[in-house]
């Protein structure tokens, strides 16, 4: 069963990413890297849920084509893989990894985890 956040967050985030000039090709790898990292999430209501996944999916795919770009001239095996074909795997790990392993981080500098 999936999760009742789920589509109620798939909508704001198509509609508040295509209304801000996001690529759209890269909406899907972040959302699904994001609800990826719910599985490791605590446990919340389901506005924080459908929050986190908000934000995970759209700091994902703004980032992703510059952390592309970056990736392809700080890394010498990067730079001989084309950018397009980077793209949706740095949009799936930035989704993951944005609320995987920098929520805790903000949450203990907000003094909500101890």
């Amino acid at each position: 069963m999936t999760e009742p956040s789920i589509p109620a967050a798939g909508v704001g985030i198509i509609v508040a990413g295509l209304a801000t000039g996001l690529p759209a090709d890269l909406i899907l790898p972040a959302f699904v890297g994001a609800i990826a990292s719910l599985r490791a999430a605590e446990e919340g209501g389901p506005w924080a849920r459908v929050m986190q996944v908000f934000v995970g999916t759209l700091l994902a795919a703004w980032t992703a084509a510059p952390v592309t770009l970056l990736a392809g001239e700080i890394l010498p095996a990067a730079s001989r893989v084309p950018v397009e074909m980077l793209r949706y795997p740095v949009a799936f790990s930035l989704g993951w990894g944005g609320l995987r392993l920098v929520l805790p981080r903000v949450e203990k500098l907000m003094g909500g985890a101890k």
